[in-house]
């Protein structure tokens, strides 16, 4: 009795920790991101260097408005895993500034 216990009570907790989502959610949008003057400059600074218009690592580009807007699903979807940038993880409130840009339908302002 006491083993199937202790085997039942492992077993939930088990489920519980595989059931967790292991990615935090993105903030909650508080404004809308200029993509001049944040969103771009996120690229930028973390991106441009292997995904620019010479160089084109793995067929991407992210150089302006159309390209970042043809990859960004993709992007966000690396940088949030932490895949990308090779260079290292970048900072919540930038991916939350992306997140906010995307969810306000990716204006070009």
């Amino acid at each position: 009795m006491k083993d199937s216990v202790i085997f039942y009570i492992f077993l939930i907790l088990v489920h519980i920790s595989c059931s967790k989502n292991k990615t935090d959610p993105p903030l909650p949008c508080q404004e809308n991101p200029s993509f001049d003057l944040e969103i771009k400059n996120i690229f930028i600074d973390n991106c441009m260097s292997c995904h620019n218009s010479s160089t084109n690592f793995a067929g991407v580009v992210l150089e302006d408005y159309s390209s970042i807007l043809l990859n960004v699903d993709h992007s966000i979807e690396e940088i949030q895993n932490g895949t990308m940038p090779p260079s290292g993880i970048i900072d919540d409130t930038l991916i939350s500034a992306i997140n906010c840009w995307i969810q306000n339908g990716m204006p070009n302002n």
